[in-house]
């Protein structure tokens, strides 16, 4: 059984840490957040302290890393972390709960996530710390590129393409071959039938954008 850190505690890490004890792979050695309390509990499990606890974690033999930030709000922590992670030399670890179908011939980066009964099917690319959340579907031949998030429920199908940092709703529905552009923002449920621009806030049924992402 693997030693493992988590980096991040927020509602997200509940799923996280469900489905990395249901692997029987991992034993949690630490959970850092540099917001949340010292104490909080997360399933049995409490913070242990920030993530300048990192170098001293590894120097104590500690190789192995998750990044359990959610992406509500921006993939910013999650980049960070994960990058601090790496420069100082841990293995980041994927996390597939058991009850996940992921094709043999899927491939996947590092620190994925992929939640209870979500479908990572055939050819499909799974970029680093993208997360695949719970009872999601990503079709043949789909992409996912580094630090995309699809939430609760969505279904994506063949050929699709997630750019970096964008984020869907739970419950929405992507048609084949669109392209969802870098860090937009698809509203819950949406119906997307044509590609979506870069940076922008797009939803509804047919899903259109709203406005643009600032900053």
């Amino acid at each position: 059984m693997t030693d493992l850190i988590f980096l991040g505690a927020t509602g997200h890490l509940q799923s996280v840490l469900d489905a990395a004890l249901a692997t029987g792979l991992y034993r949690v050695a630490a959970i850092l957040d540099d917001r949340t309390p010292v104490g909080k509990e997360f399933i049995g499990h409490r913070v242990m302290g920030t993530t300048a606890l990192l170098p001293e974690l590894y120097e104590k033999g500690m190789r192995h890393v998750f990044v359990s930030a959610g992406s509500i709000g921006g993939y910013g922590n999650r980049k960070k972390w994960y990058e601090l992670a790496k420069s100082l030399g841990f293995t980041v670890v994927n996390i597939i709960d058991p009850t996940a179908a992921v094709a043999s011939n899927a491939r996947l980066g590092e620190g994925v996530f992929v939640g209870k009964n979500a479908v990572v099917n055939s050819y499909a690319q799974v970029g680093n710390m993208a997360i695949v959340n719970t009872g999601s579907i990503v079709e043949h031949a789909d992409i996912l590129e580094d630090y995309a998030s699809i939430a609760p429920g969505c279904t994506l199908c063949g050929g699709v393409k997630v750019e970096q940092g964008a984020h869907l709703g739970a419950g929405s529905t992507v048609l084949q071959e669109v392209t969802i552009g870098r860090e937009a923002l698809v509203g819950i449920g949406s119906v997307v039938t044509r590609d979506v621009p870069p940076r922008v806030v797009a939803f509804g049924n047919p899903c259109r954008v709203i406005r643009s992402i600032e900053g």
